[in-house]
Parts: structure tokens; sequence; C-alpha cells
């Protein structure tokens, strides 16, 4: 027997190990009325490694709508005891979110990813001669703390991810709302230039998969991973939030920096509301 083959015999036999342990002790822990924060912690070293998110729980959590003062508080979660909701329709990008497209309201020919371009770029973008696309700007990659000149060397990023969004509430969306998800211009954060290689270790993942290598911006990631949550209504995994707890701890994460005012709430659902349209060459 060569030893590749026993190296991924034995990852097997561990990964199937790590799968049936969890099982067990889950089933124990809901028998016995087991606190939350331990149930949490039987997130298996295997499914770390992987990364895997399969959407197959008996319960989730979402962000409480609750305003204290005149802020909500992004890690006040509600645990709710019921089965993840399913898509009847399995994800499809293309199918379901369409592409970047170039707003009818917009006096420009730039698409959604050139508007997030010359927003994100630190001077004055250039462009290409047809003044549809952007040639050259100056871009921190804030998952990399890299800076790069050129918009070939960047992905947009849907900081929640369309497959994470699609399995954690947008299944149940008119396509144009999905279409405006794809094309959000409501903030700074929802779409942003990142470096491509970046993007693709991130590819659909939560903050279960992917924490951005960039130390500083840790903190900021997972607040703002929330707003997306909050904003959209969208519901968080109980691997994610595992992930989330434990990475602010790792990183000392202030609880205060995980605040958001209501009037900017309620200024994004504003926003969505008055750009229900914004994608009006799709029907409902």
């Amino acid at each position: 027997m060569d030893s590749s083959f026993s190296l991924r015999f034995l990852e097997g036999s561990l990964i199937r190990y790590f799968l049936y342990f969890t099982f067990v002790f889950q089933s124990v822990c809901l028998a016995s009325s087991v606190p939350v924060s331990d149930v949490l912690a039987t997130v298996t070293a295997a499914d770390r490694v992987l990364g895997r998110e399969d959407f197959n729980y008996s319960d989730y959590y979402q962000i409480k709508d609750f305003i204290e003062g005149s802020t909500v508080n992004l890690l006040n979660l509600e645990h709710v005891r019921q089965k993840f909701p399913q898509p009847s329709v399995p994800y499809n990008r293309r199918a379901q979110f369409g592409t970047w497209i170039d707003p009818t309201h917009d006096d420009s020919c730039l698409n959604t990813r050139d508007l997030v371009l010359a927003r994100d770029s630190e001077s004055n973008v250039t462009y290409k001669p047809s003044g549809c696309s952007v040639q050259e700007g100056v871009w921190e990659d804030p998952y990399s703390a890299t800076t790069f000149q050129s918009p070939t060397e960047l992905h947009i990023d849907h900081f929640v991810p369309l497959k994470n969004a699609y399995m954690t509430g947008a299944h149940s969306w008119s396509a144009k709302k999905r279409c405006l998800y794809t094309n959000y211009m409501g903030n700074n954060f929802h779409l942003i230039a990142v470096s491509s290689r970046e993007n693709m270790s991130k590819g659909d993942g939560s903050p279960f998969k992917y924490i951005p290598k960039n130390e500083k911006y840790v903190c900021q990631y997972i607040k703002q991973w929330l707003q997306v949550k909050i904003i959209w209504s969208l519901l968080l995994t109980p691997k994610e939030v595992d992930a989330i707890q434990k990475v602010s701890e790792a990183h000392k994460c202030n609880p205060k920096q995980f605040k958001m005012s209501a009037t900017d709430l309620a200024a994004q659902r504003r926003y969505m509301y008055e750009n229900e349209n914004y994608c009006s060459h799709l029907a409902n």
C-alpha cells in the first residue's frame, strides 16, 4: 500500500470519527438541555478544516431586530429551535441572482463592478477609451492589506456571498430583490473591491470557513458580516455563530463595536424599499 493511499485512508477514518462523535455528542446535549454555548462547541475539527456548511440543521439563529436606546446590538441573537428552512429549488447563481447590471437611472455606462471600483479606489480612476470600464486606480485590499493598481487583480466581493444569502433566506425573495442584492450600492460594505486570490479563498464561506489574513480588519469584518445579515434579515447557522463568537474572543474584539445605529438600519431598509425596482428589466 503506497503512502498517499495510507494518508487518504487515515484522513477518511478521522473525518468519519469526527462526524460520528459530533452526532452522538449533539444528541446527548440536546436531550439533557446543555447550554447553547456547549452545544456550539461540538463543531468538529474536520468541519473546520473543510469549511463545510450543508445548511442541514435542527436549529438556527437570527439577529434580534430590537432597538436598545438608539442602537441595535448585532450580537443579540435569537435561538430558534426549529429545522433550518430549506429552499425548494437548488442554488444556481446565474439563474437566481443574475450578474452585474448597468443601472437604468445611472447616467454613465458603468456596470456595478466598475461603479464599485471607482468608489473604492484611493485615487481618481482612469477609464478605458469606451469610458465604460475602469482601467487603473489604487485599491487597498482590506482582506490582505495589499495595494493593487490594476482592476484585473481584483474581484468585487459580495460580503455575505450569494450562496450563503440564498441558503439563509434569499431563496424566498423575488427575482427583483435578489438582483438588487447582487448589485446593492446602498452602503460601502455590501460590495467591496478585494484581492481576487483572497476572494477565491473565501468562496461562498461564512466566518466558519474564512477570516481575512489582515488581523487589523478581523473585528470590522465580523461587524460588517452581521450588518449585512440584519439589513437583509438573513439567518445564521450554528456553525456560523460558533465561529463568530470564537473569532471575536480570539481577536479581543470590543463588544461595543458590534452595534448598528437604529437610524442607519432604517436608512438601509428605506434604500431597499425605494430601489425595489432597481432591476426593472426583471419580472417579480
